[in-house]
C-alpha cells in the first residue's frame, strides 16, 4: 500500500491583490485547501478587521 506519493495535485495562484470589502485593507492568505478528488483549491483570507473570505 502506498501511503505517501510525491504527486502534484494542484497549483496555487498568487492571491496578493485581494482587498477587504469592508475596510479596503490587503487580505492575508491564511490557508489553501485542496480537494483531492478534483484538484480544486479553496483559498481562505483574513483581514486585520476580522473579516474572513474564501474563493471557490
Amino acid at each position: 500500500m502506498e501511503l505517501f506519493r510525491a504527486e502534484k495535485i494542484a497549483t496555487v495562484v498568487d492571491q496578493a491583490t485581494k482587498t477587504c470589502r469592508f475596510c479596503d485593507e490587503k487580505l492575508r492568505h491564511v490557508r489553501a485547501v485542496v480537494i483531492s478528488d478534483t484538484g480544486a483549491v479553496i483559498h481562505m483570507f483574513e483581514c486585520r478587521c476580522g473579516e474572513r473570505i474564501w474563493t471557490d
